[in-house]
């Protein structure tokens, strides 16, 4: 189905259609309602318009999380958590977003999701290949909305690499690690949240996956190390690996290959985690925030 840019509201039955972010990455999807249920097209259109455009978005949704895990089941299996401490009640696959306290002044969900660039799973053998959150409390104050995401092409910071710094990085691999990522964290004073079990962390041993990954679907060349998770490149030692994950990591942060995202209540985001690292803004302190995400399995990176 072709991707067409047009003006609809979200109930409309005509096509659904979607239309460019100003970005190099990116698109607002028109004319689907979740909630209504989807058809088979519907949900082949927005997987077209993910592998095309990384990220689509779908604004004014109102939906239960039992929706929300039913929309993500259309794009894969749905993985449930090892960290499940702040899954959805009755909902184990989808894991709760958020700053705000029960009435044990306990955290109800992970408040610390996102401080660094990452990609989702990165450091499991299948990452996530897709992720889907849902905003149903969004942060304002002043008038300005705050606690942003924003993506980054990894796709298209690899293709703005000179070409000898590809051919350097196609055959190299790097370690992906859930315990540094969290040591990184607590380096920075950003830990929030409790604490791995040692059973918890047997479950994430650190792996490693390629440098660069190939797109399973559109075959595009994605680089595939991140600030967050990637721990060192396998055979580089010393300063040459460090000078190199350094570099790449920086690289694919630029504003270029940028879409950031200012979140409304009701917006359904699905990402490519192959195509895009991500970044949450921590721009909002104690004003509330709450967010459902939901990720969905993928293939071993090659």
């Amino acid at each position: 189905m072709p991707l067409t840019a047009a003006s609809q509201d979200v109930t409309s039955s005509a096509s659904p259609s979607a239309i460019p972010m100003p970005a190099p990455i990116g698109a607002e999807i028109v004319g689907i309602d979740v909630a209504a249920g989807p058809s088979q097209a519907d949900y082949q259109f927005l997987r077209d318009a993910l592998h095309e455009h990384s990220v689509i978005v779908l604004r004014g949704q109102d939906i239960t999380p039992q929706q929300q895990q039913s929309f993500g089941a259309h794009f894969g299996e749905l993985r449930t958590s090892f960290y499940n401490r702040y899954a959805v009640p009755d909902v184990p696959a989808l894991t709760i977003v958020s700053n705000l306290r029960g009435a044990d002044g306990e955290l109800i969900g992970i408040a610390d999701a996102g401080m660094l660039w990452h990609t989702d799973g990165s450091y499991l053998k299948t990452p996530d290949m897709y992720t889907v959150l849902y905003g149903i409390e969004i942060p304002h104050e002043g008038g300005q909305v705050l606690g942003d995401t924003v993506f980054a092409s990894a796709w298209g910071a690899y293709d703005a690499l000179p070409s000898g710094m590809q051919r350097r990085v196609d055959s190299l691999r790097a370690v992906h690690s859930f315990t540094v990522h969290l040591e990184k964290k607590q380096a920075k004073g950003q830990l929030k949240r409790a604490p791995l079990t040692e059973e918890q962390r047997k479950k994430v041993p650190d792996v490693d996956h390629p440098v660069v990954r190939t797109h399973p679907i559109n075959g595009r060349k994605c680089l595939f190390v991140t600030e967050g998770h990637t721990s060192e490149i396998v055979g580089l030692d010393g300063a040459e690996g460090s000078e190199l994950l350094e570099f790449l990591t920086e690289h694919v942060k630029q504003p270029q290959f940028q879409y950031r995202h200012h979140w409304k209540k009701g917006d359904l985001i699905v990402w490519d985690n192959c195509a895009v690292q991500h970044l949450a803004v921590f721009d909002y302190g104690q004003i509330p925030r709450r967010l459902h995400r939901a990720g969905i399995s993928g293939p071993v990176p090659v």
